[in-house]
């Protein structure tokens, strides 16, 4: 393991475990190879290795240190929410048995389920609070993890707050993006082009550092019109032509459509005369 090494460590991040007894296994042996796991999917999904590393060794003072917090938190939480249906069993010659003594009274399913779910909770908060601040690092864009969330005009989990989806926000973040890039390509075709999308997808990325007031605009008005698609509500086309004609007006704030195959869409063909052209009589 690289983040979480120590039990001290693993306890500040896990609350109301009882001190470990000598003799006992601690609390980071008993979750060791979920740590191991839940570190190896976060490098797959998340955070590449080579970042991950990086973030691991920083120290209090250094400019990872901010990434730090909501990592280790990720990695704790999903660790132990894997381990929680296993924690209190014990294989004995005679099958599977439950830990148990005179002091401490097995939890109810009720209350183990409310922990998993607490803690997913956790977790994905941990997700969401990462992904803000890996979003201005340059390398972290270029990555794959980085790729995946700026793939869409909707970067951050708290998508699924303006749907008012309150329960496993990272399972519905998922299936709501590959929703997402159908809609997106679909408007880039048919209106927007793929070149000018992607320069507001790299805006909302960036968290509009660069964009132009018109061009929030813009982008407001469309995210608004996709968060109605993604309900099921159908928008209007002249919503979309709208927005067109300000992208149109303005070849200076939005070059990437005017230099795009779909702008000749919306270029109207002028007829000119010309002396060979035929002629004919009423």
């Amino acid at each position: 393991m690289k983040l979480i090494t120590t039990d001290e460590q693993l306890r500040l991040l896990i609350p109301n475990v009882l001190a470990t007894v000598e003799g006992e296994p601690t609390l980071i042996e008993k979750l060791y190879p979920y740590l191991e796991s839940a570190e190896q999917w976060v490098m797959d999904t998340f955070v590449p290795e080579a970042n991950f590393a990086e973030i691991a060794e920083a120290d209090s003072s250094g400019p990872n240190e901010r990434f730090r917090f909501p990592l280790e938190k990720l990695v704790a939480c999903h660790a132990y929410m894997t381990a929680i249906p296993s924690l209190d069993l014990v294989l004995t010659p005679n099958g599977f048995g439950i830990v148990s003594n005179q002091t401490v009274v097995p939890a109810s399913r009720e209350r183990v389920a409310a922990l998993i779910a607490s803690l997913e909770s956790q977790r994905d908060a941990a997700i969401e609070a990462l992904i803000l601040r890996l979003s201005s690092r340059t390398d972290w864009q270029q990555s794959e993890p980085g790729k995946y969330f700026a793939a869409t005009m909707f970067p951050f989990l708290s998508l699924c707050r303006r749907l008012a989806i309150r329960e496993h926000i990272w399972d519905s973040y998922q299936q709501l993006h590959e929703r997402l890039i159908k809609i997106e390509s679909v408007l880039a075709d048919t209106y927007f082009s793929h070149e000018q999308m992607q320069v507001f997808r790299s805006h909302v990325f960036t968290q509009h550092r660069s964009a132009s007031p018109l061009e929030e605009q813009v982008i407001k008005s469309l995210q608004s019109y996709e968060l109605e698609l993604l309900n099921n509500i159908q928008v209007h086309p002249q919503c979309y032509y709208d927005l067109i004609t300000i992208i149109r007006e303005h070849e200076e704030i939005f070059p990437a459509w005017h230099t795009s195959a779909v702008a000749a869409l919306y270029t109207p063909k002028v007829f000119v005369n010309q002396k060979s052209s035929g002629g004919y009589w009423l």
